[in-house]
């Protein structure tokens, strides 16, 4: 049986805008980023058929961490880090900015590599407004030469996409923050309007502050001549609260019998 290099490009090109179109449909969805960059490994390692996909986090200078991985050793290699000097085809596409394809790969030189038997490796930086914030890598263990230009034309793409797609759902959880905030700051409002005593103003205050700082416990405090006075306490529980309560009240008591009848 013969094949049509022309229709099995052709069918290979309407394959890649099929998983871009998936992955940004996945995206859409309201997926967690974590979710939805082990799909995009999972996803690409099939489309690419490669050995493995990895997803590398920059954590700091010079830097990365494998947070998500599928194919081979990925559990072994999830959660490890790359720093520099170590060499890495990760940590050389970040430095450069641009997608690195590395074919007969000398594995003496990287010791990941020889870990996980890898003889081909394609990097691609993710760059987000201008900022590199990680890179994806793809494995060969078997074929050697098997990564070309095209294949690298194409992970650049996908790692601009996933770039793309991560920096929009930062954007939209800070949106939706910020309005949840100015919400929780409405609400403030509406009850220091709507309540005329002033105690109950204060604890519905210290409701408020916990909210808005997603905290275990928010407490209001009043300055007095011999310190603070505690004047309300909110807490994600009534236990909770009950108990910073009591444990102001036990030091307030030890700072009187410190300081003694006298003051």
């Amino acid at each position: 049986m013969q094949f049509d290099p022309a229709t099995l490009a052709q069918d290979f090109d309407e394959s890649f805008q099929k998983l871009l179109l998936r992955v940004s449909e996945t995206a859409s969805s309201g997926i967690e980023d974590s979710a939805l960059i082990t799909m995009f490994c999972r996803s690409t390692r099939e489309f690419f058929q490669v050995s493995g996909t990895y997803f590398w986090q920059l954590v700091g200078v010079g830097e990365l961490a494998c947070t998500a991985a599928d194919g081979v050793l990925a559990s072994e290699i999830r959660g490890r880090k790359l720093r520099a000097p170590t060499p890495s085809i990760a940590l050389d596409a970040v430095r450069s900015r641009r997608t690195i394809v590395a074919n007969y790969l000398d594995r003496e030189n990287y010791p990941l590599a020889a870990e996980s038997g890898t003889r081909a490796i394609m990097a691609a930086p993710l760059v987000v407004c201008n900022e590199v914030i990680g890179a994806l890598a793809f494995v060969h263990e078997s074929d050697p030469g098997f990564f070309n230009d095209d294949l690298g034309a194409k992970a650049t793409i996908l790692a601009g996409q996933l770039g793309s797609l991560l920096e929009a759902s930062r954007l939209n959880k800070l949106s939706r923050e910020e309005h949840r905030r100015a919400q929780i700051l409405a609400d403030v409002a509406h009850a220091l309007n709507a309540v005329p005593d002033v105690n109950s103003v204060i604890e519905a205050l210290a409701d408020r502050i916990r909210g808005l700082l997603r905290t275990r416990v928010a407490c209001i405090l009043m300055k007095r001549d011999a310190g603070f006075d505690l004047v309300a306490v909110a807490g994600e529980t009534p236990q909770t609260a009950n108990a910073v309560r009591a444990r102001h009240g036990r030091a307030l008591r030890a700072h009187l019998v410190h300081r003694g009848p006298q003051g």
